[in-house]
């Protein structure tokens, strides 16, 4: 075949042919060869081993549909004779492509040339059409011509290549749709690992598929899955908004409802026999149904209203090819339109209109939290703030006044409008916005003064709608609150009737029954109350048992009476003066929050109480940027921030220690001690990183190591942030590892510093007796020696009997493992449908009965009164539970937000609903459920206000937070929430205090519900006891392995190098190394990992832009810039630095201009200046910083990029990942190794579970004192 002269145009750069676009200096450029004896397409065509007619036969132009032949050994080019792929978009820009190949009869299904007719020049192509798998592996793909159509058999050798990334593609979405219809809320890590785990069929002639080949074909798979969506039904939850698509999209830069009118024969037809049912019909209990069901009748109505009355301003982009088109006529949303001749109510968008873009941001804006939380005002307080002009006519005084007490006299009944009230009844109360509710209080005094004349004083109640739990509460159910005021009687504007009501004695053994209405009718006056709501902290409690006393009971308010109580717990006060000296007053013990803090004793001071004598150089800071050369870094530029993510420069430092020297104040003028201004003096204790030998020295030492110092600090009392104890290691009974395991705020130090000569010596012998307490003179009596925590009132000794406990998704047992660490529960049980997962949990959890069924399953059959299930294990009882813990996964309705009815439904059905109802049924002591942090927000937070109302309406007291795990002791930001519940008689547990300090921004933990801020109870929220955990840390002690490494057990070949990896390695008697192992990735990958430079902050914005041999023999390219971009211009070398043609004003995506094989993924590039310029992808870890979020399937393209180690040239290890999350080294896990990422990925972090179990553990023992204390109280009584 003669080769055609090609034109370049010499306005492009670098030269490309005008017909198919391709570079003429590409190495891979071919141009096709004719078939011998090839011929025309007519005169093949009318060859006698093709033609049904013979060609002077009249039917021939009677012949109304195309012939069909099949074509084989074909190879496709454009005029000029370039080898074409014909799925980039050069036939629908009309472009005409030929092509030669031998055709065969329609019937003959043998790719050989014989038998078939060889033909060149066919064509041009009309149209390319897949027609689905047909019942195999491969899809079948045609051509049409003006003259026939034509189904690709095998192509020729020369065209194989180019047509092999088509069947590449066709296959790759088949196995994406397949896996979303079976996975409809997995992540785009799932997704790529499911692409590189299927093995692909022989005829592709590949060894495997890679997240490139994925990336490659982007578009064509998105729109596939786009294809698939239409053809489902209307009000079917579009699988393109799942997770992983949407990070494709975002990822590979898809233009979204591209060429979906020209390319609907380009779709392939898929089964959906496996369309994701979602999980089984949740089994739920009565009182969990009822919940649901009556809340959501009327807000699924008001939410549909409202949607389509937004519906038409929502739904449209305006930009895409979908929003263009016009509306169809066909369908149900058009024939409902009033123009096609409807009644116009469904308000509709049609269907071919359905813009997904708009579909896109919606989900998107569901998944974000936005953690620039608005400093919002505390909600108003019920005052009145007027007085009301008073009528006395309506109202009288009922009998003599009970008590006068200076100008007030107090009276125990009033008459307001012929209705008596005494002191103890409820009214309603008319606020001075007529447009508000009325508001309830208890009256708890009624008195006349000479002022303000006849007053009451009000104990307000709360609405359940001014709670967390808004529009979900009860009407008819009132809280218990903080809060009361004086009022005038006029306010009152009727009696009304409030009602506790008390948790039954059989409250536990009750569950899952039919609910009983909790107030019979409502006739406008009749209330009642369960619980105590704390506003700020969003928890509901039990109600106080303050009584009153008998010379109070006429004026006695619970509200007051507690405010007044926290009130003098927070003020700071001295106790036990010792010496009156000239300037000062000495004092042995002083109080601030409930805390006693004596001489002697370690206290926690904010960084800022004082400074060290040593004066350490400034933290080391970024090295200023020196100037790269932009040719061969060509995507450097977009590293102008100089935040990096996992940093930990701006972490702050942790408490400054003291041991208190003296507690005074100062005198007055007058002589007298200035009591509010207290004083003390303290000994400064200097952490390892505070001496000369700076940071490094820390990562060896204990993290409560801690050296003796004669410096002294005088600090106000105010400052201090809490009590602990610091002893000298060798007074300790126990050695130093039991000793600091023994309890928290634990410190001990073996050696005294001197910053002067920055040396190290023995402490002194005042250093080591806490008991010297005072010089015993003055006012001081003889005081008995003390250790600094020595409570105030003798201990009861308690032994806790740990907590029978359930896990439900106990995954690989994160949760528990943090509970047994505690020592407060034995989980009997656990449910985990993920088989690999259940063998983890079993191996380390061998007295455990694991489930692997559908928790719904269970939870029937215990119902239905079963002891066992049909593998014949023991079901869990009623009254057998004490603790239910789990993190239900949240399918299906994480996307979207809003409720509608589908979405509804599916909530119903959701797992959730069913852990809801595990609680119901079961009545344990305790419950936790653990979530993503999103769960507070999905469904404008209606997720959780129906979690805290289901619990609340089962009578438990609740409350939720948002946890950091890098506050409790790991190398790693994961912000988790938390649901705390506590039967009635328990304590509920508070949040537990940071034990490390952590890197700011990943520790907004404030959540916005309604409009309204909510915190924990946490106070410490700008510094903590202990430094933060590093990535060295963690993990500098393990053997170099490679890429790929595979060997599951290996030595350690070494010592542990910190505390952190002390703590994880543990006692084990012939140490062995456990799942070094990490994922082999494909050899482009590779190449571009040993490319990331090891500086922290590296990550694909520093790749070369070179040519690379890779390890499997084939050349990867230089990455060719061939636009202008307008926003980021040129380099300083007036290089281009677009990659498609969507980076110039106003132009679409070009298919043909996507690049593969490149160092530079050019994909990133493409979609940068939209996504902060991918940050952070193929970033490696900093020793001294810490992990992102520990994924199921560590990728370098994923949604936490920084997964590469910070020296060696791979992805993290399975080890790696699991130090991580705190899983200690003895933890064993099942499975492949992907199994294991999964297994460690999706588990909760050990300590951050252990801080929560000790929080229990203290409820749990104050409750068992309470107990032993009355009951010894009651022996007491009996003996008098």
């Amino acid at each position: 075949m003669a080769r055609a002269k090609t034109v370049v145009n010499s306005k492009t750069h670098p030269p490309k042919c005008i017909q198919c676009g391709q570079y003429l200096d590409d190495p891979d450029l071919k141009y096709g060869q004719h078939p011998p004896d090839a011929v025309d397409e007519p005169q093949m065509l009318t060859n006698e081993k093709l033609s049904i007619f013979d060609a002077n036969e009249s039917g021939f132009e009677s012949y109304e549909a195309l012939p069909q032949h099949k074509l084989t050994c074909f190879s496709v080019y454009c005029k000029h004779g370039h080898l074409c792929p014909i799925d980039t978009g050069l036939i629908e820009k009309n472009i005409e492509l030929f092509f030669s190949g031998s055709a065969k009869p329609i019937y003959d299904d043998d790719p050989s040339l014989e038998g078939g007719v060889n033909g060149k020049n066919l064509g041009p192509i009309n149209e390319w059409w897949i027609t689905g798998f047909d019942g195999g592996e491969k899809a079948l793909i045609g051509f049409s011509t003006s003259f026939a159509e034509y189904i690709l058999m095998d192509p020729s050798p020369e065209y194989a290549p180019i047509f092999g990334l088509m069947q590449e593609k066709i296959y790759i979405s088949k196995i994406v749709v397949e896996f979303l219809q079976s996975n409809s809320d997995s992540t785009y890590e799932d997704l790529i690992n499911k692409i590189e785990t299927t093995v692909p069929p022989s005829g592709l002639n590949l060894n495997r598929f890679t997240e490139d080949s994925l990336l490659r074909h982007a578009q064509f798979v998105v729109e596939q899955v786009e294809s698939y969506d239409e053809a489902g039904d209307s009000d079917e939850q579009p699988i393109f908004l799942t997770p992983c698509m949407r990070d494709l999209i975002k990822l590979a830069g898809v233009t979204l409802g591209q060429r979906r009118a020209q390319a609907r024969r380009q779709t392939i037809r898929h089964s959906t026999r496996e369309k994701d049912r979602g999980p089984t019909k949740a089994t739920t209990t009565k009182l969990v149904y009822q919940i649901f069901d009556t809340f959501f009748a009327e807000q699924i109505e008001k939410d549909d209203r409202e949607d389509k009355e937004n519906a038409f301003k929502r739904r449209r982009c305006g930009v895409c090819e979908v929003c263009q088109q016009p509306e169809c006529g066909k369908c149900k949303a058009c024939k409902d339109m009033v123009k096609f001749g409807g009644s116009g109510r469904s308000k509709q968008a049609c269907q071919e209109r359905r813009c997904p873009n708009m579909a896109m941001k919606e989900a998107d804006d569901d998944e974000e939290v936005d953690d620039n939380i608005p400093e919002m005002p505390s909600p108003k307080k019920m005052h009145q703030g007027k007085k009301k002009k008073q009528n006395k006519n309506r109202i009288s005084w009922v009998g003599e006044a009970v008590k006068t007490d200076g100008k007030k006299s107090y009276y125990k009944k009033v008459c307001i409008d012929a209705e008596t009230l005494e002191v103890g009844d409820c009214v309603s109360v008319i606020p001075d916005d007529s447009s508000k509710p009325l508001y309830l209080a208890r009256v708890t005094a009624l008195w006349e003064d000479s002022s303000n004349g006849q007053m009451f004083h009000a104990h307000w109640f709360c609405a359940g709608t001014d709670t967390v739990l808004g529009a979900t509460s009860d009407p008819l159910e009132l809280f218990l609150v903080d809060e009361c005021e004086d009022m005038q009687l006029s306010y009152i504007h009727s009696k009304v009737k409030v009602i506790y009501k008390a948790p039954s004695e059989n409250w536990a053994m009750e569950g899952g029954m039919d609910p009983e209405s909790l107030l019979e009718g409502d006739d406008g006056k009749t209330y009642f109350y369960q619980l105590w709501y704390d506003q700020d902290y969003a928890r509901f409690e039990s109600p106080p048992k303050t009584q009153p006393t008998e010379d109070n009971k006429f004026k006695f308010c619970v509200s007051c009476a507690r405010l007044a109580e926290m009130r003098q717990k927070e003020i700071p006060r001295v106790l036990e003066q010792l010496e009156d000296l000239d300037s000062r007053v000495l004092y042995y013990s002083a109080t601030k929050n409930g805390i006693l803090y004596r001489v002697g004793d370690g206290v926690y001071l904010p960084p800022e109480a004082f400074t060290f004598n040593i004066k350490l150089s400034s933290p080391v800071k970024r090295p200023r940027k020196e100037p790269v050369d932009e040719d061969l870094y060509p995507e450097h530029y977009r590293k102008y921030s100089d935040y990096i993510k996992g940093s930990n420069l701006d972490a702050p430092e942790p408490y400054r220690i003291g041991r208190i020297k003296e507690i005074f104040c100062p005198k007055k003028s007058n002589g007298r001690p200035n009591e509010t201004d207290i004083k003390i003096r303290v000994n400064k204790f200097y952490r390892p990183e505070n001496t000369h030998k700076s940071t490094p020295a820390s990562y060896h030492a204990d993290i409560n190591l801690l050296y003796w110092s004669d410096e002294e600090a005088v600090v106000d009392f105010k400052a201090v942030q809490g009590r602990c104890t610091v002893e000298y290691g060798e007074d300790l009974p126990e050695c130093v590892q039991v000793y600091s395991m023994g309890g928290p705020n634990r410190f001990y130090f073996l050696e005294a510093y001197n910053a002067k000569s920055k040396s190290f010596e023995d402490p002194p012998n005042h250093a080591r007796s806490p008991g010297n307490k005072g010089k015993g003179k003055g006012k001081g009596k003889g005081k008995p020696k003390s250790q600094a925590c020595e409570p105030s009132e003798p201990e009861i000794e308690i032994k806790l009997p740990k907590l029978r406990t359930l896990d439900v998704f106990s995954g690989c047992g994160g949760l528990s493992e943090g509970f047994h660490q505690a020592g407060i529960s034995d989980t009997l049980w656990a449910i985990e449908m993920w088989d690999p997962a259940a063998q983890a949990f079993r191996l380390n959890n061998p007295g455990s009965t694991v489930f692997t069924e559908d928790c719904n399953i269970l939870l029937k059959l215990v119902m239905a009164g079963e002891t066992t299930n049909s593998r014949g294990q023991r079901l869990p009882q009623k009254g057998d539970v004490e603790m239910l813990c789990g993190g239900p996964p949240c399918q299906g309705f994480s996307g979207m937000n809003r409720f509608n009815s589908r979405t509804y439904s599916k909530f119903k059905n959701s797992l959730v609903v069913s852990f809801l109802s595990y609680c119901d049924y079961y009545r344990p002591r305790f419950f936790l459920l653990e979530n993503v942090r999103n769960f507070v927000s999905f469904k404008r937070s209606m997720v959780l206000k129906l979690t805290l109302r289901c619990l609340v309406r089962m009578g438990y007291q609740c409350t939720f937070g948002v946890l950091q795990a890098g506050q409790y002791g790991v190398a790693q930001t994961r912000r988790r929430a938390i649901i705390l519940a506590a039967a009635p008689g328990e304590k509920l547990p508070l949040f537990p205090e940071p034990l490390h300090v952590f890197a700011p921004r990943a520790c907004q933990l404030s959540v916005v519900v309604d409009d309204k801020k909510f915190v924990s109870n946490i106070t410490r929220l700008s510094s903590g006891p202990f430094r933060t955990i590093t990535v060295r840390d963690t993990m500098s002690d393990l053997p170099e392995v490679r890429n790929g490494a595979s060997a599951l057990e290996i030595s350690y070949n070494g010592e542990p190098q910190s505390w952190f990896q002390r703590q994880l390695r543990g006692a084990q008697y012939q140490p062995i190394l456990r799942d070094h192992i990490c994922k082999d990735m494909s050899a482009l990958v590779a190449a571009r990992m040993r490319h990331i430079p090891l500086a922290p902050g590296s990550d694909w914005r520093d790749l070369p832009n070179i040519e690379v041999r890779l390890s499997d023999g084939t050349m990867a390219r230089k990455l060719r810039y061939t636009h202008h971009d307008r926003k980021n211009g040129r380099s300083s070398s007036g290089a281009l630095r677009g990659v498609c043609s969507c980076v110039e004003a106003g132009k679409a995506c070009d298919p043909a201009a996507r690049q593969f094989n490149t160092l530079i993924p050019w994909c990133l590039p493409h979609t940068g200046n939209r996504h902060n310029h991918w940050a952070g992808l193929y970033g490696r870890l900093e020793w001294d910083g810490f992990f992102s979020t520990t994924v199921t399937n560590p990728e370098p393209m994923g949604k936490q990029g920084r997964v590469l180690h910070p020296e060696q040239h791979r992805v993290v290890s399975v080890r790696e990942c699991a130090r991580s999350q705190g899983f200690p080294d003895t933890y064993r896990l099942f499975g492949n190794i992907l199994d294991k990422h999964r297994q460690v990925g999706n588990a909760v972090p050990p300590p951050l579970a252990k801080a929560i179990g000790l929080e229990i553990k203290l409820c749990m023992l104050a409750k068992a004192r309470e107990s032993a204390s009355a009951k010894i109280k009651e022996e007491e009584a009996a003996k008098d």
